[in-house]
């Protein structure tokens, strides 16, 4: 294992910048396809320098703002010390793979992972192994640079419900990984080539325009087509009898707030709520709609058949 750049005196933008030059940590379950944040294309894009800066969500920063109570916590809960390693480090054959921990645990040969949650079935009981496979890939991918022999994963989850994993070193599935990220610098970040989308927001960042021209289906495509027809006319019917069905409970309920069963059990609530919008007619009357309003533009997809 080799150390790479020291992180201490960096500032949050200049280590995003840093950890662009390869594979982090939390790069790894998105090149499995494992993330719900990030796809191996959003990887590529960011790898590449294309991708845009986004400011942190309210999750990345309390994330980041709870980390060393979490860890503090752990500390306490296990008798284990731990510390920060203020360094980016390297995988010892694969430079390109790199790993910035939360935190080492001292005088052990395992490592801290620290996260913050909502509630998510993905998190199994205590004393089990089950974590959500996106932070799994992450924790392997570190056991991986660091070649320790297991990580310990503390999380707090919901605000209140504070748990702690030990996932020991499985050095198949880190093999796996170790591969599968070999691959994807490779064949894809070197090479210059994006990765196929697997989501609606890749075909977005892919296909952002259209050209005008016109392609001939060939005969899967067209079978596509009539496929997907197929399965609108169903959605359609269904979003009618969901409608017919929620108009007949409404109707029943009339000016009632709650719908109970006859042992107490809530089944429906129908309360007022307010929000607030824009008057835009408002805006153009008094001549600021014009300087506040912006255009954009997106492709839609509209089925012919």
């Amino acid at each position: 294992m080799n150390k790479t750049t020291n992180t201490k005196d960096m500032t949050h933008d200049q280590w995003l910048e840093a950890r662009r030059h390869g594979i982090g940590g939390s790069d790894a379950g998105a090149i499995l396809g494992l993330s719900k944040w990030k796809s191996p294309l959003d990887v590529y894009l960011d790898k590449i320098g294309s991708s845009e800066d986004t400011p942190d969500s309210e999750r990345m920063y309390w994330g980041r703002t709870m980390e060393a109570i979490v860890a503090t916590e752990y500390e306490k809960r296990t008798g284990n010390k731990v510390r920060r390693n203020n360094r980016i480090l390297k995988h010892k054959d694969h430079d390109f793979i790199l790993a910035n921990l939360d935190r080492e645990i001292v005088g052990k040969n395992g490592i801290l992972e620290v996260k913050t949650s909502g509630y998510s079935p993905d998190w199994g009981d205590l004393g089990s192994t089950d974590i959500p496979e996106y932070y799994l890939a992450q924790v392997y991918h570190y056991m991986a640079v660091t070649d320790t022999e297991f990580a310990d994963v503390a999380v707090l989850i919901n605000g209140n419900d504070f748990r702690i994993y030990h996932i020991p070193r499985d050095q198949e599935i880190i093999d796996h990984l170790v591969n599968a990220e070999v691959k994807f610098w490779h064949e894809y970040v070197l090479a210059g080539i994006q990765p196929d989308p697997i989501n609606a927001a890749d075909i977005k960042n892919k296909w952002p325009h259209d050209n005008g021209d016109t392609l001939i289906s060939t005969n899967g495509i067209t079978k596509k087509c009539s496929r997907l027809s197929g399965i609108k006319t169903k959605i359609k019917d269904l979003k009618k009898l969901e409608a017919d069905t929620q108009l007949e409970i409404q109707k029943e309920m009339a000016d009632h707030s709650f719908l109970e069963d006859d042992k107490g059990q809530l089944l429906a609530t129908w309360k007022e709520s307010s929000r607030v919008s824009v008057d835009t007619k408002r805006l153009k009357e008094d001549g600021y709609y014009e300087h506040y309003s912006k255009e954009s533009s997106s492709r839609t997809f509209r089925l012919k058949t």
